[in-house]
């Protein structure tokens, strides 16, 4: 059974939520600010929303190991959500969200529960689990810091948490 990862992080960035949108519904552009991001492909491009897009995303760990993740987009809310299901070497779901937090900023929350899908990393989640979720937020933090230098604002605040557990059920949305 692998273990199921649930990681939240929270960016507050002081620029428009029209502004983070445009930087979220284009991954092909994230390497360009993202360093953990080391290339994405379009599969396919979607409905006039977006839902239906397919994006193949090559991630850099920083430890070493990479992942490769399609991600096909299941829900688009203009400025508000974007939602998406994994799948490769991580399976599950992921949500972006966007609100507006005060006058002169947006809160951006990225929610992923996910499972592993690569062997050596199942076999080694019971000793692992806790590294995988602090990689997790470190590249979360990249991606935070390259977004506020990307957009030329401000970042005010990162917020990370994390639940590892051991269900059978696997991610919601699958």
């Amino acid at each position: 059974m692998s273990p199921r990862f649930v990681m939240i992080s929270r960016w507050r960035l002081e620029t428009t939520a029209e502004r983070v949108w445009e930087l979220l519904i284009d991954p092909t552009e994230w390497p360009a600010w993202w360093p953990h991001v080391a290339r994405v492909e379009r599969l396919a491009n979607g409905d006039c929303d977006g839902v239906g897009s397919r994006h193949a995303f090559v991630w850099r760990s920083g430890l070493g190991y990479g992942l490769r993740i399609v991600i096909t987009s299941t829900r688009v809310e203009h400025c508000r959500e974007l939602e998406g299901i994994a799948s490769g070497d991580l399976r599950g779901l992921g949500l972006w969200l966007i609100d507006d937090a005060s006058a002169n900023g947006v809160r951006i929350t990225h929610r992923w529960d996910v499972e592993l899908s690569k062997t050596w990393m199942r076999l080694l989640a019971p000793l692992l689990q806790r590294v995988f979720a602090r990689r997790h937020c470190a590249v979360m933090k990249k991606g935070a810091l390259g977004m506020a230098r990307r957009l030329r604002c401000r970042l005010s605040e990162i917020e990370d948490w994390s639940t590892i557990s051991a269900v059978g059920d696997g991610p919601a949305g699958r």
